[in-house]
């Protein structure tokens, strides 16, 4: 079976912290008991937490401020091209 990811080819970030060796063991234990990896846990374990967080508003305002920016610099460059260069 195929696992379609929709941000195949999208720039990662590695994620690591520093666990008691009793918590990697029990950590471990929960990841033999579902029969998944240690990294395949992590990534759903921070996918749900993402899904499931409370105020989603600071997810839809970054992409907002995101998109702007990236218009802003569309128009820049449209002038550039024009020769009508003005500070944008």
């Amino acid at each position: 079976m195929e696992k379609i990811n929709s941000l195949r080819g999208e720039e990662r970030r590695v994620v690591s912290t520093k666990l008691y060796r009793l918590e990697f063991v029990d950590f471990l234990r929960i990841c033999e008991t579902e029969g998944k990896k240690v990294n395949a846990k992590l990534r759903e374990m921070i996918k749900n937490e993402i899904n499931n967080y409370p105020n989603k508003d600071i997810f839809t305002k970054k992409k907002e401020d995101q998109e702007k920016g990236e218009e802003k610099l569309k128009q820049k460059f449209k002038l550039e091209i024009k020769g009508e260069i003005k500070n944008v």
